[in-house]
């Protein structure tokens, strides 16, 4: 469908796009905790005192996180789609996507450990300021 105003698009594509989350938060049990970790998250930076810089990485990388998942999860229906039975290629298909959930989750807990131990004054840090 083509729009003749901008404006209408992006509302449009506004409502697709929070239909989706609404729609991931209550069907998708791995988004919902991603959630759950967000607010946690906000929450502890909030009462850390941690600096808009800091903050600002830190609930970035999460969202990427939320956002791998939301194409996992929607992958994940695609292949479903397309078969009911058991395949290997799907299943292989389907474990690759949560390998790259699992490792985006890796990276943010080693740079969550790496920003608490700069926030507590943790020696040895060498060139990380």
């Amino acid at each position: 469908m083509r729009y003749k105003n901008p404006i209408d698009r992006l509302r449009q594509a506004t409502r697709y796009s929070l239909n989706g989350l609404r729609k991931a938060f209550k069907e998708e049990q791995a988004f919902e905790y991603e959630v759950v970790v967000l607010a946690v998250l906000i929450g502890v930076l909030v009462s850390a005192k941690a600096g808009f810089a800091m903050s600002a990485v830190l609930v970035g990388c999460w969202l990427v996180v939320m956002a791998l998942e939301l194409v996992n999860g929607a992958v994940e229906r695609a292949f479903d789609m397309i078969t009911a039975e058991r395949d290997r290629r799907v299943g292989t298909g389907k474990d690759m996507l949560s390998g790259a959930v699992f490792l985006m989750v890796a990276f943010n807990v080693c740079l969550w450990v790496l920003c608490v131990l700069r926030m507590t004054g943790v020696s040895g840090m060498g060139g990380l300021r």
